[in-house]
C-alpha cells in the first residue's frame, strides 16, 4: 500500500501523462535505485558522471544537459553500444550506463552567439557600467544609444545643478567599481557634478566604450518581432532628423530615473511675490534669488542641493513645495543612523 501511495504521488506530479501510462505507473512503480551514468562528448575524451535513478529517462538527462549547457535538448542525440553496433536511444527509454552524446563540443557551456547586436539604451552610470561588463567578458556585439551628444546621463546633465555633489561615497559609485580595479585617486570622496562627468568621459575613453556609442540618437519605439523564432526587438531610431529601423537580439534599458518630471501650475502661483522653479532640473537662475523669497518644487536630493545653493546666493527665504516630507540630513548623521543597532527615526 505504501508503494502504491508513493507511485500515486508520482502520478499526481505527472498529470500530463496519458491515462494508460498513469495506471501502469501505479501497478508497476518506477525503480528508485541509484546508479551512475557516464556521458562522453562525441569525438572528444571529455566525460562526466551523473548520478541518477534507474528509472531516469533519456529525456530527463537531455533536459539536464540543456539547462547546464544552454543548448536545445532536441539537438542532442544519445548513442549506446548494443552488440557490435551503436544505436540512438529514444527519449522514453531508461538512460544507459555508458552513453556518447552528439550535438555538443564538450560539457562546458559555450558563449551564446547573438544573431543581432545587444542594445544598451543610455550612457549614464548604469549604461556605461553595462558596457564595461560586456567588454571585460569579451562580449563585443553591442551598441549603446543616447539622445545626447556625450556620456553622463540625464541625472548629472539635466537634474543636478552646477554645485551638486555626489551623495553616495566615491568608493561605491565610480565607474571602475570592480573586484579587479582600485578606487580612483584623482577624485575627492564627494566629487562635484562636473568632476563626475569628466570621470565618465575619461573612463569611457580609456576602456574603449566610445566606439560602441551612437550619440544624438533617440530610440522612438521598441517592438517585439513576434514572427521571428528568437523574438527579436525592432528599434525605431531618429538621428540628425533621419529615421531608420534596426534589429537587436536583447535590450538593456537605462533611461534614467525621473527623467520626465511632471509640470504643475499651482493655484495662486501668479500671486507669489518671489521666484518659483522646479528643483529637480538645472534650470534655477541663481541671479534672481538674492534677497528674494524662493519656492522650489520637489524634495529630492537635487532639491536639497538647490536649497543650499540658493542660501549661498543670499535668498531671503526658501519654501519647498512637495507631496511628502523627506528626511534630509548631513552625511555624517546618516552614517551614525545606519550603523546603529536599534532603529532610529
Amino acid at each position: 500500500q505504501r508503494v502504491i501511495a508513493m507511485a500515486g504521488a508520482e502520478v499526481a506530479l505527472r498529470a500530463d501523462l496519458p491515462k494508460w501510462l498513469q495506471d501502469d505507473l501505479v501497478k508497476q512503480p518506477r525503480s528508485k535505485t541509484h546508479k551512475t551514468v557516464d556521458l562522453k562528448a562525441y569525438n572528444t575524451e571529455e566525460t562526466i558522471s551523473v548520478p541518477v535513478t534507474t528509472s531516469t529517462t533519456v529525456s530527463d538527462v537531455k533536459g539536464f544537459l540543456a539547462s547546464k549547457l544552454m543548448v536545445d535538448p532536441y539537438s542532442l542525440s544519445f548513442l549506446v553500444k548494443q552488440g557490435c553496433a551503436w544505436r540512438v536511444q529514444s527519449d522514453h527509454e531508461e538512460i544507459a550506463r555508458k552513453v556518447i552524446v552528439k550535438g555538443i563540443r564538450g560539457f562546458t557551456r559555450e558563449r551564446h552567439v547573438w544573431p543581432h547586436p545587444i542594445a544598451i539604451i543610455g550612457t549614464g552610470h548604469a549604461g556605461l557600467r553595462q558596457a564595461m561588463y560586456f567588454l571585460k567578458r569579451k562580449e563585443f556585439n553591442f551598441v549603446v544609444y543616447d539622445r545626447k551628444g556625450r556620456v553622463g546621463g540625464t541625472s548629472w546633465w539635466d537634474q543636478a545643478n552646477t554645485t551638486s555633489k555626489l551623495q553616495t561615497e566615491l568608493g561605491t559609485y565610480h565607474l571602475q567599481y570592480d573586484e579587479d580595479n582600485l578606487v580612483p585617486t584623482n577624485l575627492p570622496t564627494w566629487p562635484t557634478r562636473d568632476q563626475l562627468l569628466d570621470h565618465f568621459r575619461e573612463v569611457a575613453g580609456e576602456y574603449g566604450i566610445l566606439p560602441y556609442c551612437r550619440f544624438n540618437t533617440s530610440v522612438l519605439e521598441v517592438d517585439v518581432d513576434r514572427a521571428s523564432a528568437s523574438k527579436d526587438y525592432l528599434f525605431s531610431l531618429e538621428a540628425n532628423g533621419a529615421r531608420n529601423r534596426t534589429v537587436h537580439s536583447c535590450v538593456c534599458y537605462y533611461p534614467g530615473n525621473l527623467s520626465c518630471p511632471r509640470k504643475e501650475d499651482f493655484k495662486g502661483e501668479d500671486m507669489f511675490d518671489g521666484y518659483v522653479e522646479y528643483a529637480i532640473c538645472n534650470d534655477v537662475d541663481y541671479s534672481r534669488v538674492t534677497g528674494q523669497d524662493v519656492a522650489l518644487i520637489g524634495h529630492g536630493a537635487f532639491a536639497v542641493e538647490n536649497v543650499r545653493t540658493c542660501c549661498e546666493y543670499g535668498a531671503k527665504k526658501i519654501w519647498m513645495v512637495c507631496r511628502r516630507r523627506n528626511l534630509a540630513c548631513p552625511r555624517v548623521s546618516s552614517w551614525l543612523i545606519n550603523q546603529s543597532k536599534a532603529f532610529i527615526n
